[in-house]
C-alpha cells in the first residue's frame, strides 16, 4: 500500500540552503544495490531529476563520510530504502541520522520506502531491526540512542510500502511524488518572474489538462516578448503528468547549423529514455516518431519554430502522440500555426506600469521597486522598453550599479544607438523576411507607423509591393499590429528599422534608402548629396522650419519614389524630379507648374496643397496610373487641366480653390473617378451638365460653393452617388431627378438660403410665426420618398418655417441622423417616433421650437441647446438598448418652468434606470412566459406578459388583488417566482448603457447620499460587491461654476500622462475620469466639449451613469475614486456626489409612477428576498454603500434638494437658476486613459 505523501514538518533554518542535489537516496548496498534501487536511480534519471548516487559520484582517495555529509546537506530530497538489512549497517544509521539533523535544521524532507520490512518493525526496532541493536548496545552505546530516535522519527512519516504491489509501479509513484514536489518548488520560483503567474493561468486554460485529446498550442509573438521562458515555465509546472517530456530549444537554429534529424533524435531519445536512437534521414525519424510514441502521453515543446518543415518533421499530426499528450509550439509567424492546424494560439503580451517596473527593478536594483532617486529614470526606461521584456533584463542588467548621470547618458544614446543585445534578437525576424516584404516593413518603420490600412495598402500598392500579402506577412510574424484600422509597430521594431537604413551609411544620409529626419533631409537637399540609393524623403508636417534648394537638389536622386515635403523654397526654380514618383505630396508648392522635363509615368497620388500652382503642366502629358490629384487651397488655380490625359483618376479634390471658375468638361471622360470635392470654391458659377454621366461617382461636394444657384436636372442619373453635400450654396431648389439616387446616404442643405432675403424678412421672419419665408430662398423637395437608403439628412440653418418639412420625413426608414438646427418651425413632423432607427437628433438654437414630441427608443444622441421657446420634454416611453445616451439641453429657459421647477436630469436618469430593470427582467420571459393561478380557488387568472416590466409589476399587483385569505397561501408561489426572478438578473449579458446629463442648478439631488466639497469624492465598496446580482451601476454628479472670470484656467484633477485635445470649434472640455484603489489605474473617463457661449453664467450640474459590466464585476476593489476636471477658462468644480445603484434604488425613483405604498405593508416579508435582506419594505430604504462620509451628506428618501440660498422644496430637486443642460456619454474601453 501506499501512504499519504507528506513531508516532515522543517525546523526553522538559519540560513538558506544551497541546494546542489534534488534526491539523496539513503540505502543498503547488499539488499538493493542491483535491484529497486537501481531501478529507482534510473526513474530518477529519466525525469531529469539530479541525485547522489555514493557508487558513481564519489572519487577514490577521498574521505567517503565527508562526502557523504555534504551530499546529504545539499540535497533538497532524502530517500530512505528501509531494507532487512538497513539497521545492520552503521554506516547507514549516521547517514539516518545526518539526513534528521537536516530535516530539522535545514527544511529538508524525508520521504521512507519500507522495503520488504514493515513499517512498525523499523519504528519500534523489532524483528530484523532487533539483533543488530543488541550487537549496538555492547559495542558503541554512545550511539545507539540517536539511532533509535532517528528511525522511530523517519519511520513515522508519510512513505510507501511495498507489501505486495509491484516494485515498477512503486517507483513511477515515488518519482511521480517527488516531481510533483520539485515543481511546486519550481512554481514558487517562477512567481519571481514578474508578470508570469496570470499568464501561466491564461496559458493553462489554452492546454486544458482535464481533457484525455491530444491538443497543440502556440504560443506567438514578437522577439523578446517572453515567449519562450512561459514554455519554460509551463513545461516544469505541468511535465510530472506526463509519461515522459521533451523540450527542443532554438529548434529553427538548430535545425540551419544542423538538420532536422538531429532533432528527431534528441526527441525520440529523451521521451523513450533511449541514448542509443539514430535517426538517419528525416523520413526514417518521422516513422519512429509516429510508431513509437502514439501509445505514450508526453509533453513537447518545439521552441523558435519559423519553418513549417520543422513541424512536419518532429510534430507533424496529432496522431503521432498518445491520448492526453500536449505539444507547445513558440513562434514569432502565427501563419506558420494557422498553416499547421494549431486551433488553440496564445499570444504573448508584454509587461507595462508596474509589472515593467518591477522587472527593471530586480535587474538593476536587485530589489522588486526602484530606489526613490531612480524613479523618474526608471519609468523613462521603461517607455522606451515599450513593454518588452528582453529590453527591460537588459537595460536593467546594463545599469546595475551605475549612478543617474550614467542612466541619463544611456538613454540618450538609446535615441540613437538602439543596444546591441535586443537589436540582435529583433533582427532575426527581419532577416526571415523576402525582399519585397523587408521594403514594406521599413516603409512603415520610417514613414507610415500609424497610417490607416486601407490608405498604407493604396500607397504600397503604387510601388508594386503586393501590400495585402505582405502586410499579413508581417502581422502573422508579429512585426506589426492591426488595431482600429491602423498598423502600428512597436517601438523598439521602429527602432530597429532605423537602424537597419542608418547602416547602410552611417555617415552620409544622402546614400540610404531612406530620409525621415528633418536634419538628415535638409541635409541631403541643401548640400546637394543625394544619391540613387534614396528612395523615398518623407517630411514629417511636424517639422515647419523653411529650407531653400537649389533647383539641382534633386537632379541625382534618380530612384526616388516617394516624395513627402513641405515649406521648401526654390528661388531659383527647379530643373529635375525623379521620373520614378509614385506618390508626390508637396504642400505649398513655390512654382507655378512642374518641371518640363517631369514626366512620371508612374505617378499615382499627387498632393499639393495650398500650392502657387495656376497650371499642372504647361505642355501635354499622359499619366495612365494617376489616380488621386488633390490641389486643396490652391488659391492661384483657375481653371482644370484637361482630363483627358489622366483616365484612370479616381479622386480629385480642389476644395478652397477659391478662384476656380471653370471646370474642364472633359471632367465627364472620368469614367473612374468616385469623389469629387469642390468645395469653397466660391467662383465657381455652375456644374457642366456632363457631370451627370460619371456613372462611379459615389461622393460630390459643393458645400460653399456660394455663387453656384442650381444643380443640374439629370442629377438622378448619378446612379451611384452615396454622399451629396450643396450646404452653403445659392441653390433654391432641388431638381426632380434627386429623388432617383436610390443608393445615396448623405445629403446636406445644411445654410441652403436661397439668395439673400429681403432686410425686413431678416431682421422679422424667425420672430413672428406668421411670417412665412422669402419667396425667393430655399425650399424642401416635395417628397423625400425616393431617398430610400438615407442615413444622414442635414436641413440645419435653412431658414424652415412651420409645414416646411415634408411630412413623408418620417418614411426615411433607414434615417440614423437628423439635423433641423437654426430653423424657425414651433414642432416637429407629426410621427417622428416612426423613424426606429434614428440615434442622433439636433435642434440647437431652434428659438421658435415648443414643444418636443415622443422620441423613437433608438435616440443615443439629442441636443436641444438654446430651443429658449421649448416648454414640454417628452422622453422616450422605451429608452431602447442604445449603447449611450446623450442629451443636450442647454439654456431651454422654458423647460424646467414649465415642468414646476422639478429637476429634468433626475427624471431623464429614472427613465433611463427604469429601462435598465427594463433589460435585466426581459430575459425572465423565457423563464416562465404563462403563469395561470389555481382557478379551484377561485383566484383571478394571473398571466405573466412577455413585456419585462409589466411582469415585473404584474406579479405583485396580482397578489393585492386577491381577497385578503388567499394572499397568504401565494407567498410560495412569489417566492419561487423571485429566486427565479435573481436567476434572470445574474445574467451576464444583460449591462446598460451609460448616461450623463449636464444641466444648470447650483444643488446636488439628496438621492446622492455621498456628497463632499471640491473636484473629488472616493467611497467605499461594500463586502462582495461584485457578487451583488442587485447591483445595477454607480451614479456621480458634480456642480461646477461658470464665470466671465477668464483667470480661472482649470480646476479639479488629471491624472498623470492624460492629454486632452480639444476639436476644432470647441473651446472647452468637462472631463470626468473614475479610479480604482490600484495605484494610478484609470478605469474609464468620460468628456465632453462643448462651446463658451452655449452655457450662461451660473452654476451647473453634471449627472452621469455608469453601468457594471462583466470587466468591472469581475475586480475586487475596496474603494473607487471619482474625479472632475474642466479645460477651458471661467470654470470650476463645487461640490461632488456619488451613489452605487441597486435594484431598489430603481423602484424608489418610481415611486411616483406606481402606488406602492399598500404593496409595501402587504409584502414586508417577501420582497426582501428580492430587494435584500436588510430592507424592511420595497423602497422604503435607500440601499447604503459601505464606510461611506457623513459629512455633506443628506438623509436618504427626503426627495428633497437645498440650494446655496438654504431653500428647500419637498419632493423637488430643481434649483431656480437659469436652466441650462446638456448630457454627453461616450464609452472607453476599460482601464485605458484613450479618450476618443
Amino acid at each position: 500500500m501506499a501512504l499519504k505523501n507528506s513531508g516532515a514538518t522543517p525546523s526553522s533554518c538559519t540560513s538558506t540552503p544551497r541546494w546542489g542535489y534534488d534526491v539523496f537516496v539513503s540505502f543498503r548496498g547488499e539488499d538493493t544495490r542491483k535491484s529497486f534501487t537501481d531501478h529507482l536511480f534510473n526513474a530518477l534519471d529519466q525525469k531529469g531529476i539530479t541525485n547522489f548516487r555514493d557508487d558513481r559520484t564519489l572519487e577514490r582517495g577521498k574521505p567517503i563520510s565527508a562526502e557523504l555529509i555534504r551530499a546529504i546537506e545539499e540535497s533538497r530530497f532524502a530517500v530512505v530504502v528501509f531494507s532487512r538489512n538497513y539497521a545492520s549497517s552503521t554506516w547507514c544509521l549516521d547517514e539516518l541520522v545526518k539526513i534528521v539533523e537536516c530535516t530539522k535544521v535545514m527544511g529538508q524532507t524525508v520521504l521512507p520506502i519500507f522495503y520488504d520490512v514493515d513499517p512498525s518493525q523499523v519504528r519500534k526496532q523489532e524483528g530484523p531491526y532487533a539483533t543488530p541493536f543488541t550487537e549496538y548496545e555492547q559495542t558503541c552505546m554512545d550511539k545507539v540512542q540517536k539511532w533509535r530516535e532517528a528511525l522511530t522519527y523517519v519511520a513515522n512519516l508519510s512513505g510507501w510500502a511495498l507489501e505486495d504491489r509491484h516494485e515498477s509501479i512503486i517507483i513511477q509513484d515515488i518519482v511521480r511524488g517527488i516531481f510533483s514536489k520539485l515543481s511546486k518548488s519550481f512554481s514558487s520560483f517562477h512567481k519571481e518572474l514578474v508578470g508570469m503567474e496570470s499568464r501561466l493561468q491564461e496559458m493553462e486554460s489554452y492546454l486544458a489538462m482535464e481533457l484525455n485529446e491530444v491538443r497543440m498550442v502556440g504560443i506567438c509573438g514578437m522577439g523578446g516578448i517572453g515567449k519562450t521562458t512561459l514554455a519554460r515555465v509551463a513545461y516544469d509546472v505541468f511535465s510530472d503528468q506526463f509519461e515522459s517530456s521533451s523540450f527542443l530549444v532554438n529548434v529553427s537554429e538548430v535545425s540551419r547549423k544542423r538538420d532536422l534529424t538531429s532533432l528527431q533524435e534528441q526527441l525520440l531519445s529523451e521521451l523513450l529514455k533511449d541514448r542509443d536512437v539514430d535517426v538517419w534521414d528525416v523520413h526514417k525519424g518521422i516513422n519512429m516518431i509516429r510508431e513509437r510514441l502514439r501509445s505514450k502521453r508526453v509533453l513537447l515543446i518545439l521552441d523558435d519554430v519559423d519553418k513549417i518543415e520543422q513541424l512536419e518533421g518532429i510534430a507533424g499530426k496529432h496522431e503521432w502522440f498518445g491520448p492526453g499528450s500536449r505539444v507547445i509550439i513558440t513562434t514569432r509567424d502565427e501563419h506558420l500555426l494557422i498553416a499547421h492546424g494549431v486551433n488553440f494560439i496564445y499570444k504573448a503580451n508584454g509587461l507595462y506600469g508596474d509589472e515593467a517596473l518591477q522587472l527593471l527593478s530586480w535587474k538593476a536594483f536587485r530589489q522588486n521597486h526602484p530606489k526613490e532617486d531612480y524613479l523618474i529614470l526608471s519609468k523613462r526606461i521603461t517607455y522606451y522598453a515599450d513593454g518588452l521584456p528582453l529590453a527591460l533584463e537588459v537595460l536593467g542588467s546594463f545599469l546595475y550599479g551605475r549612478s543617474a548621470n550614467e542612466w541619463e547618458s544611456a538613454l540618450k544614446r538609446l535615441k540613437e544607438i538602439p543596444e546591441r543585445k535586443i537589436f540582435d534578437v529583433l533582427k532575426l525576424s527581419f532577416d526571415g523576411l523576402e525582399e519585397v516584404e523587408q521594403n514594406i516593413f521599413l516603409d512603415i518603420a520610417c514613414f507610415f507607423k500609424g497610417k490607416k490600412i486601407s490608405r498604407l495598402i493604396e500607397v504600397l500598392d503604387s510601388f508594386d509591393f503586393y501590400p495585402e500579402i505582405g502586410i499579413r506577412v508581417l502581422i502573422d510574424k508579429s512585426l506589426i499590429t492591426a488595431e482600429s484600422g491602423k498598423i502600428l509597430m512597436h517601438s523598439l521594431l521602429q527602432e530597429m528599422g532605423w537602424a537597419i537604413v542608418r547602416q547602410e551609411c552611417l555617415k552620409e544620409p544622402g546614400r540610404r534608402s531612406r530620409l525621415w529626419l528633418f536634419d538628415d533631409i535638409g541635409h541631403v537637399l541643401t548640400k546637394n548629396t543625394g544619391t540613387e540609393a534614396v528612395e523615398g524623403i518623407f517630411l514629417s508636417s511636424l517639422e515647419s522650419k523653411e529650407i531653400r534648394l537649389d533647383m539641382q537638389a534633386f537632379s541625382k536622386m534618380n530612384n526616388l519614389r516617394l516624395l513627402k515635403i513641405h515649406d521648401v523654397q526654390l528661388p531659383k526654380g527647379l530643373e529635375f524630379l525623379s521620373n520614378e514618383l509614385r506618390i508626390l505630396k508637396w504642400q505649398g508648392y513655390p512654382l507655378k507648374s512642374m518641371p518640363s522635363t517631369f514626366k512620371p509615368e508612374n505617378l499615382v497620388e499627387l498632393i499639393m496643397c495650398h500650392s502657387r500652382i495656376e497650371q499642372l503642366w504647361n505642355r501635354k502629358v499622359r499619366l495612365d496610373k494617376l489616380k488621386l490629384i488633390k490641389l486643396s487651397h490652391s488659391k492661384s488655380l483657375t481653371k482644370t487641366p484637361n482630363f483627358t490625359q489622366f483616365p484612370n483618376l479616381e479622386r480629385l479634390i480642389l476644395e478652397g480653390c477659391v478662384n476656380l471658375d471653370e471646370l474642364h468638361p472633359s471632367i465627364g471622360d472620368l469614367e473612374r473617378l468616385i469623389s469629387l470635392n469642390l468645395k469653397d470654391c466660391r467662383k465657381l458659377p455652375s456644374l457642366p451638365s456632363c457631370i451627370c454621366g460619371l456613372k462611379s461617382l459615389r461622393s460630390l461636394c459643393l458645400c460653399g460653393c456660394t455663387k453656384l444657384d442650381k444643380l443640374p436636372e439629370k442629377l438622378g442619373d448619378l446612379e451611384n452617388l452615396e454622399e451629396l453635400d450643396v450646404g452653403e450654396t445659392a441653390i433654391r431648389q432641388t431638381p426632380s431627378s434627386m429623388l432617383l439616387l436610390k443608393n445615396l446616404k448623405k445629403l446636406s442643405f445644411q445654410g441652403c438660403k436661397g439668395q439673400p432675403p429681403k432686410a425686413w424678412n431678416l431682421i422679422f421672419g424667425c420672430l413672428l410665426p406668421g411670417v412665412g419665408p422669402d419667396p425667393i430662398g430655399f425650399s424642401l423637395p416635395s417628397s423625400f420618398s425616393g431617398l430610400l437608403s438615407l442615413t444622414e439628412l442635414d436641413l440645419s440653418d435653412c431658414n424652415l418655417f412651420e409645414g416646411a418639412i415634408p411630412n413623408d420625413l418620417v418614411t426615411l426608414s433607414a434615417l440614423k441622423k437628423l439635423n433641423l438646427s437654426r430653423n424657425c418651425f414651433v414642432s416637429l413632423p407629426v410621427g417622428i417616433n416612426q423613424l426606429t432607427r434614428l440615434q442622433d437628433l439636433k435642434l440647437e438654437r431652434c428659438h421658435m421650437l415648443e414643444a418636443l414630441p415622443e422620441l423613437p427608443s433608438s435616440i443615443q444622441e439629442l441636443c436641444t441647446s438654446n430651443c429658449s421657446s421649448m416648454k414640454v420634454l417628452s422622453t422616450p416611453s422605451d429608452l431602447g438598448m442604445s449603447r449611450n445616451r446623450n442629451f443636450m439641453l442647454n439654456n431651454c429657459f422654458e423647460l424646467v418652468k414649465n415642468h414646476d421647477n422639478n429637476n429634468v436630469a433626475m427624471k431623464i436618469l429614472k427613465c433611463h434606470l427604469f429601462s435598465l430593470m427594463e433589460r435585466r427582467l426581459l430575459v425572465l420571459s423565457s423563464i416562465f412566459p404563462k403563469l395561470a393561478w389555481n382557478q379551484g380557488s377561485n383566484h383571478v387568472a394571473l398571466t405573466i406578459l412577455s413585456s419585462s416590466t409589466e411582469l415585473f409589476m404584474n406579479i405583485m399587483f396580482q397578489v393585492l388583488s386577491l381577497p385578503p385569505a388567499s394572499q397568504q397561501p401565494c407567498a410560495n408561489l412569489i417566492v419561487n417566482i423571485l429566486s427565479l426572478m435573481l436567476q434572470g438578473l445574474s445574467d451576464p449579458l444583460i449591462e446598460g448603457p451609460s448616461l450623463s446629463i449636464l444641466l444648470s442648478r447650483s444643488g446636488i439631488p439628496d438621492w446622492f447620499i455621498h456628497q463632499r466639497p471640491g473636484p473629488s469624492v472616493i467611497i467605499g465598496l461594500p463586502p462582495h460587491w461584485s457578487d451583488d446580482a442587485l447591483l445595477m451601476g454607480l451614479a456621480i454628479c458634480a456642480v461646477f461654476g461658470v464665470r466671465d472670470d477668464e483667470a480661472i484656467i482649470c480646476s479639479g484633477y488629471s491624472p498623470p500622462g492624460i492629454r486632452h485635445i480639444l476639436p476644432p470649434g470647441y473651446t472647452h472640455k468637462l472631463i470626468f475620469t473614475l479610479l480604482s484603489d490600484v495605484r494610478g489605474h484609470v478605469i474609464l473617463n468620460r468628456y465632453q466639449c462643448f462651446k463658451r457661449d452655449e452655457f450662461a453664467v451660473s452654476d451647473h450640474l453634471w449627472l452621469l451613469y455608469l453601468p457594471f459590466d462583466e470587466y468591472l464585476k469581475k475586480q475586487n476593489w475596496q474603494h473607487i475614486e471619482s474625479h472632475f476636471k474642466s479645460e477651458g477658462p471661467g470654470f470650476e468644480f463645487k461640490k461632488c456626489g456619488i451613489r452605487m445603484v441597486y435594484m431598489r434604488d430603481i423602484l424608489e425613483l418610481n415611486r411616483t409612477m406606481f402606488n406602492l405604498s399598500q404593496l409595501e405593508n402587504d409584502l414586508s416579508v417577501v420582497v426582501p428576498l428580492f430587494l435584500g435582506s436588510e430592507v424592511a419594505g420595497l423602497g422604503i430604504e435607500h440601499s447604503r454603500d459601505a464606510n461611506h462620509s457623513n459629512e455633506e451628506s443628506v438623509p436618504a428618501g427626503s426627495g428633497t434638494c437645498n440650494d446655496e440660498a438654504g431653500h428647500s422644496a419637498s419632493g423637488n430637486c430643481d434649483n431656480e437658476g437659469v436652466p441650462s443642460a446638456s448630457v454627453s456619454c461616450e464609452e472607453e474601453p476599460h482601464g485605458t486613459a484613450s479618450l476618443q
